[in-house]
């Protein structure tokens, strides 16, 4: 093969905007001009092409204020004079689930569809904050050949060049392209004068031609929020004279992404694996946001799983039992979420502004979410509120438990029970209504022998809707309580019926037996000691000892970047313990801790000193254990009153320097613990301009330590952001309160890296909590893999059940898809994008071989196909099973139709 470098040079000149949809200004504020850039465009007066950034929802925020316009933005799209997409929100590749990221491109995908247009063949990220490894799965899977990136990749811990094969763990390449040090704006602004322009292409082909391995680069004209630059026709002349012999093409991307593939068809380029998030001496990366605005993150993750394990799932079997779509329901809620993704607002490194509109579109999307699964649920019961409010005499309550995983389960349930009191009218004749004053009688589940365990007991108001009445006010008494519930059927719904009378309970298996100081389940025994220290004992494993440690640290660092003051550390010291909840389902020991927090003074970005006071927070953990748990509950609870600190919780694992697998996008990843030898001091990173390597990392759902002979594994329920320390502990970050966007003086960062600006919402005052999960285990096996992947299920999407007061003799289950495979991991169960089936999607994690199967009753026909449901070959279904094998590290998408397709 010939070698790349006998190419001569080719410039590719795209001009393009870069378009943060919301920073350090709204995103309706940042409306305003882009309608004013993409009327110019259409207009004619940015020359042939122009691209849209990487993201449609640009197209849906013009359309808004310029609907007239629809057409000419159509027509353009189909031309080739605009390029928008691939995706719907230039969003943050690290943070959010493997899933979030398939919604994205398909709903990206979607809008240029309805503009009867498609988007350039190239995954375009230009600026997020790193990538990860299965970024060449989610190519691949569009049928994506290139990818363009920035950050995260470059300098000395990668090969010089700005062509590479990028392969991820189960074999998908994609060919990327890598921006120079100046990005995505290292074309903005060119000069138009002869002179100037020999300047500047004199500093241009000094930084493009040395790494253009394939003799062809790119420059992108444009930067964050321009215009088209003024007399750019004028420029693109000059600059086309000067730069001769090289050859000067104005383009677009998909033709520069077709000349790349062109030429890289027959040359041996370097191979790269693994994620992109360092890139210290080429460009900062800013792994520092996964702390920032915690809280945000949190709730992210929380609406994230409810969509995939509560939305899809029972919206996808609804229209598998009537055949009616509400996929227009669900994507409702996904945009409303994906609009929450942007890299400046998900990373929480944007104004607070920005950051309430975030918290406002989560709730939304939760709102929406909870509707629309109660929605489904009662469509598959066959429950429709116009019949039952005409059969009301007939009505027998039930609890309605739903499972959000793939395999059948049972254990402890937390569940609501409504017990009716009286109906309640609103309007003119309430007048003068008091609701009756009854007695709560011992309501019962099923036959009276399902054991409960109460946690609270209050009246609250329960309205039964209907289509074409008014809801039904009822006033109940509402337990809320804990059930053992013997089994619930995959992705599926079980009921219970109401009593009111008593029996013998069935027996718990592994029941929780408490003391004072201690809680005991047979499996794990959890034990505080006269210290305040906290021991875990797990059966067949040694013990973990001292297990909790919170500590708090001075903050002088901004939304990019923590920086922690020299000297502030300090622990908390436990106050007191009680025992406040006995078991037999689930046993509490409640820890109250006292932390706290070091003063300093802090220098504003307008140059006034402020002295911060020392402070002290109050927090709680409630230890929790339940019955047949192998994982102990961690519900941490606090309330912030101090800024300028960061606040974290340790779990000691006692292996020191262990090998450390993390959940990530499709996968479970090995990372190497950053050290403090791995990074540049501060003297050298002020000397480069460069960046100090963050020790924290990107956390999904759980992250494991190993050693040869055992592993613990502690499972977030969506703090974002841990780090292994040199003893093994996993320290997890509670929040981090700063006061300012950027900063231009920090040790690990020197130099802005965004617009400074005051961000007092930051400081994180007011509530914060977590759910952690802590799991004792043998060392790396397939078996121990699958255990940590089934613990997270029970963790983070634990059976759930609420009273349905109106029901009418319900099926007493409904199953839907169940996966069978040991060690796979359940990702997606979805109605079709086309609206005549549902997509059915796993993964391997593991390093083996896996054969599965998924099986549901009704299927027609099956198909293999990738991420975005082209379908690639039919699959036999035998006994109601289509079966599959899964490759190491693979993801696996089938499409299934049933027998009878509206």
């Amino acid at each position: 093969m010939p070698p790349a470098q006998h190419f001569p040079l080719e410039v590719h000149v795209v001009t393009h905007t870069h378009w943060d949809r919301e920073w350090y200004r709204t995103a309706e504020q940042f409306r305003l001009a882009l309608v004013d850039l993409v009327d110019e465009v259409l207009d004619g007066t940015a020359g042939p092409h122009f691209l849209l950034d990487g993201q449609a929802i640009v197209l849906e925020d013009y359309l808004a204020m310029r609907p007239e316009r629809t057409a000419d933005l159509a027509r353009a799209l189909r031309e080739g004079a605009i390029e928008g997409g691939p995706w719907y929100v230039l969003g943050d590749n690290l943070i959010p689930c493997g899933e979030s990221l398939v919604r994205n491109l398909l709903a990206g995908r979607d809008v240029l569809q309805r503009l009867r247009a498609a988007a350039p063949p190239v995954l375009y990220c230009p600026d997020a904050f790193g990538h990860p490894a299965a970024l060449p799965q989610l190519a691949a899977g569009f049928g994506f050949a290139v990818c363009v990136v920035w950050r995260g990749f470059g300098g000395a811990a990668w090969p010089d060049t700005d062509v590479a094969r990028w392969r991820s763990a189960d074999g998908s390449e994609v060919l990327l392209y890598h921006l120079p040090p100046g990005g995505y704006e290292v074309g903005s602004n060119l000069p138009v004068t002869p002179e100037d322009v020999q300047v500047r292409w004199t500093a241009l082909r000094a930084t493009l031609e040395p790494r253009a391995s394939l003799g062809l680069t790119l420059l992108p004209n444009g930067a964050d929020h321009h215009a088209v630059q003024p007399q750019r026709a004028q420029a693109m002349r000059v600059l086309a004279d000067t730069a001769a012999p090289a050859v000067l093409v104005q383009g677009t991307l998909e033709g520069f992404a077709s000349a790349l593939r062109s030429r890289a068809a027959n040359c041996i380029l370097p191979l790269v694996t693994g994620e992109l998030r360092d890139s210290r001496d080429y460009v900062w990366s800013l792994q520092g946001t996964f702390g920032s605005r915690a809280a945000q993150k949190r709730e992210n993750a929380r609406v994230e799983r409810l969509l995939l394990h509560h939305v899809e799932p029972f919206v996808a079997m609804a229209r598998w039992r009537d055949g009616a779509s509400r996929r227009h329901e669900v994507r409702l809620a996904w945009r409303t979420l994906l609009a929450c993704h942007p890299h400046d607002t998900l990373c929480g490194c944007s104004s607070d502004d920005v950051a309430r509109a975030m918290t406002e579109r989560l709730a939304q999307a939760t709102h929406a979410g909870h509707r629309v699964a109660e929605r489904a649920r009662l469509a598959l019961l066959g429950h429709e509120g116009g019949a039952a409010r005409a059969r009301m005499a007939e009505w027998s309550p039930v609890v309605v438990v739903h499972n959000g995983v793939p395999y059948a389960r049972g254990g402890v349930c937390e569940l609501t029970i409504d017990e009716f009191i009286d109906v309640v009218p609103v309007g003119p004749d309430s007048a003068g209504h008091a609701p009756r004053r009854t007695r709560s009688r011992a309501v019962t589940l099923g036959d009276g022998t399902v054991p409960t365990q109460d946690l609270a007991r209050q009246r609250v108001h329960v309205r039964e809707e209907s289509p074409r009445h008014y809801p039904r006010n009822a006033l109940v008494s509402r337990r809320t309580a804990l059930a053992w519930i013997p089994e619930v059927p995959s992705l599926g719904l079980a009921t219970l019926p109401l009593a009111h009378r008593r029996a013998r309970s069935s027996p718990v298996p592994h029941p929780v037996i408490a003391s004072a100081d201690a809680l005991d389940n047979g499996l794990v025994r959890i034990a505080v000691d006269e210290r305040g220290g906290l021991t875990i004992a797990t059966h067949g494993h040694a013990p973990l000892c001292d297990v909790l440690v919170l500590a708090s640290e001075g903050e002088r660092g901004d939304l990019y970047t923590h920086s922690a003051v020299p000297g502030t550390e300090r622990r908390a010291t436990l106050v007191k313990h009680a025992l406040t909840r006995r078991g037999p389902l689930r046993g509490e020991v409640s820890l109250r801790y006292r932390l706290p927090v070091s003063a300093r003074s802090i220098a504003l970005a307008t140059g006034a000193t402020v002295r911060r006071r020392a402070g002290t927070l109050d927090l709680t953990v409630r230890v929790q254990l339940d019955a047949d748990a192998s994982v102990v509950r961690l519900r941490v609870e606090g309330w912030n009153t101090v800024p300028d600190c960061r606040v974290r919780l340790a779990i000691a694992t006692a292996i020191p320097r262990p090998a450390v697998w993390a959940d990530a996008a499709f996968d479970v990843i090995a990372r190497t613990p950053s050290t403090a030898n791995d990074r540049p001091d501060a003297g050298t990173v002020a000397a480069t301009g460069g960046e100090q390597t963050a020790p924290g990392s990107p956390l999904h759902r759980f992250v494991s330590c190993y050693d040869a002979s055992r592993g613990v594994s502690v499972i977030s329920d969506g703090l974002c952001e841990y780090e292994v320390l040199p003893d093994g502990a996993v320290a997890l970050t509670l929040f981090r309160a700063v006061g300012e966007l950027s900063r231009p003086d920090l040790p690990e960062r020197p130099g802005h890296a965004g617009w400074p600006m005051e961000t007092p919402d930051a400081q994180c005052r007011g509530p914060f909590a977590a759910t952690i999960g802590v799991m004792a285990h043998g060392p790396r096996t397939p078996e121990v893999q699958a255990r940590v992947v089934r613990a997270a299920d029970e963790l983070l999407v634990p059976l759930v059940g609420e009273t349905l007061l109106s029901g009418l003799g319900p099926p007493h289950s409904i199953a839907g898809p169940s996966l069978e495979g040991d060690g796979l991991r359940f990702e997606s169960c979805k109605e079709s994008e086309d609206g005549r089936g549902i997509v059915l999607r796993c993964c391997n994690p593991g390093d083996e071989v896996v054969d599965g199967a998924w099986q549901l009753t009704g299927m027609h026909d099956a198909w293999l196909a990738r991420l975005d449901e082209t379908t690639l070959g039919a699959l036999e279904i035998r006994d109601d099973r289509v079966r599959f094998s899964a490759a190491p590290h693979s993801v696996v998408t089938i499409v299934v139709r049933p027998a009878v397709s509206p």
